[in-house]
């Protein structure tokens, strides 16, 4: 069973706040299907988990009673290397923690947590969250008690707690889908934020980053790409070792570059798990992934599974089966409908699922030509003017004329910075079924992360690249996963590799005008020659337009007349004559209407969530929680 928590929290001085507290305690076994357990409390708080693996994911109880780290940690060694953390800290690391307010962890840690840094004297209590967001962190109040989780399931056992669709979220979320936003789904549900410290004093609450990614990208810029070269290949290594070091058993998700550079660095580990690889493949040429598959298994000398996505395996209904989230997905994922990679883990008895999603973003993948933006950004026109123009126009796909012009404007008359990267990414993201009134055309930008939101005057590029890696993080639980087999790691998105990354210019990323020209350069004698020299990509479309063909009656029902249509998100003429079947160019994309679709089961779920509001909860336990 995959790790998770529950923390309780109320001023210590409520009595009321306390009994309730101990009622919401006394109910968790009740109506759970976890074991949970109370591995510490202090006066106004108390901490449950459930699925605690020493070594793997874990609670680490801080020293004299300063609270807990809960999650993964790994310490940054002063070679460089990353060490794993298992034991609990000890009294310099939590004194260094208290006195820096948690940016002691930030600095000589890494990894995937949320601590609760307790201050005893003043009761003054820090919640913090690493920057990589990769563990989550949700709340609500419920009579004057925080309740803080890792899994929303967790807090919709309760069916005391009200929970109702945030209309705005689902707004914003349409228009800019994956990246992380200030608020949930749910309008009584908050969420703590990648690299945020809340703290919560006697006099009141405030919150601060504690980590910056522009910081990190202006603080010793690695321009030379052999000297980049060669820490980006250390720290991806140490890196990725360092998580896989945790599993005895691992299925690896193999496909493209990205994930074939994982699994060499895997394969090469001092600690190396058990690694059985599976990929998917669709009878479409786009969808064919085996010609590479085959050949970074075997050089790595792993065993290798092939799965058939056929739409006809595909149970579309199970939508509508999904674990309770806080979120609608951003991105609607297919593949995990046919539940290979589950029977797989279950089979193998794996104690973790290895994706390579998030090299496209660290590596910078993106085909645009801001590469020559950023340097006359930082340098102006200088000797390296050409050359950088000539990659960038190669690896953009512009003609050198255009990218020359454009380094022009960029210099003497720049646009603002987010305009200018919105404009790029989204110039082909058409929405023809969505409501233009429901959906609007500006001000969305202000529900992103604050520290997605740039300065006018950032580097284009840079910025890009920012947003696509910084706070980035995948789910942790499988929503298709009613058993929580196995847990999610997402290797890239990690605080060590997106820190190098950030530092490494964009016409360094972009090595030789190739995307991920760098990443080649690096790895190029850890993979098979084919692998590093493929720069297509494939891409599941077909699946996704078989499965709708195969679903369009289950689709024309839930969404036709569903709750989305009814709060006229849609065009309804539009929406009619895609859902009719008879829309022969079906301007609409597939998968994006599998995507409302998930979007519309989720908010049916909680739409129908039975809620039950006890006459008083506080009936059934008098004495405090902790």
């Amino acid at each position: 069973m995959m790790y998770r928590y529950l923390v309780l929290r109320w001023n210590r001085d409520n009595d009321r706040a306390a009994r309730v507290a101990a009622a919401i305690a006394s109910s968790l076994p009740e109506v759970s299907p976890h074991e949970w357990s109370r591995p510490w409390s202090a006066p106004g708080i108390a901490v449950f988990h459930s699925g605690e693996a020493k070594g793997r994911m874990q609670t680490y109880r801080l020293h004299n009673d300063s609270g807990v780290v809960l999650g993964r940690l790994f310490r940054n060694g002063s070679d460089g290397e990353y060490h794993s953390q298992i034991d609990d800290f000890g009294e310099v690391d939590t004194r260094a923690c208290l006195d820096s307010k948690g940016q002691h962890l930030i600095d000589k840690f890494w990894g995937r947590y949320v601590t609760f840094l307790h201050e005893p004297d003043s009761g003054t209590l820090f919640v913090m969250r690493d920057p990589s967001g990769a563990f989550p962190c949700f709340f609500t109040e419920y009579e004057d008690v925080e309740i803080y989780f890792s899994d929303m399931q967790d807090a919709a056992n309760f069916e005391f707690l009200p929970f109702t669709v945030n209309w705005e979220y689902i707004k914003t979320n349409i228009m800019l889908p994956q990246y992380q936003k200030t608020h949930t789904g749910l309008n009584e549900v908050g969420e703590i934020l990648p690299a945020e410290c809340v703290e919560i004093a006697p006099e009141g609450r405030t919150s601060r980053f504690v980590w910056n990614p522009y910081e990190i990208a202006e603080t010793d810029p690695i321009e030379d790409p052999e000297e980049a070269a060669k820490l980006l290949r250390k720290t991806v290594r140490n890196t990725i070792q360092a998580l896989s070091g945790c599993y005895d058993r691992i299925i690896h998700n193999l496909g493209g570059l990205d994930s074939s550079i994982a699994l060499a660095c895997m394969a090469d580990a001092p600690d190396r798990p058990e690694i059985t690889c599976v990929t998917h493949y669709t009878k479409s040429l786009r969808g064919e992934e085996r010609f590479y598959s085959r050949q970074a298994a075997n050089k790595a000398g792993v065993p290798l599974v092939e799965c058939e996505l056929d739409y006809r395996n595909a149970n579309l209904s199970r939508v509508f089966e999904s674990n309770k989230l806080a979120n609608p997905l951003g991105f609607f994922d297919c593949i995990g409908l046919n539940g290979h990679v589950l029977a797989l883990a279950r089979e193998k008895d794996a104690q973790a699922l290895f994706y390579g999603v998030g090299g496209d973003q660290v590596f910078y993948q993106p085909p645009f030509n801001l590469a020559a933006l950023d340097y006359v950004h930082y340098h102006g026109f200088g000797r390296d003017t050409l050359k950088v123009a000539m990659e960038a126009s190669r690896y953009g796909r512009k003609t050198l004329a255009t990218t020359l012009r454009s380094m022009v404007r960029e210099r003497f008359w720049p646009t603002p910075c987010y305009d200018y990267v919105h404009d790029v990414l989204f110039a082909n993201y058409k929405l023809p079924l969505v409501n233009p009134d429901f959906v609007g055309t500006v001000g969305h930008e202000c529900f992103l992360h604050p520290l997605l939101q740039p300065d006018d005057r950032m580097a284009k590029g840079k910025y890009l690249h920012i947003l696509m890696s910084a706070f980035a993080s995948k789910e942790y639980y499988n929503h298709w996963d009613a058993d929580y087999l196995a847990e999610r790691v997402h290797v890239y998105l990690t605080q060590p590799i997106i820190e190098v990354c950030l530092r490494i210019p964009a016409w360094v990323m972009t090595y030789a005008g190739i995307e991920r020209g760098l990443a080649r350069k690096t790895f190029r004698h850890d993979l098979p020659r084919d692998v590093v020299k493929r720069v297509s990509k494939t891409g599941p479309d077909a699946y996704y337009k078989d499965i709708f063909e195969h679903n369009i009656d289950l689709v024309r029902d839930c969404l036709g007349d569903g709750i989305m249509a009814r709060q006229r998100i849609f065009s309804q003429e539009r929406l009619l004559q895609t859902l009719s079947g008879e829309d022969v160019f079906l301007t609409a994309v597939p998968h994006r209407i599998l995507g409302y679709l998930a979007i519309e089961a989720w908010i049916r779920s909680w739409a129908e969530r039975p809620t039950a509001q006890p006459r008083r909860l506080t009936d059934t336990m008098p004495s405090a929680a902790g």
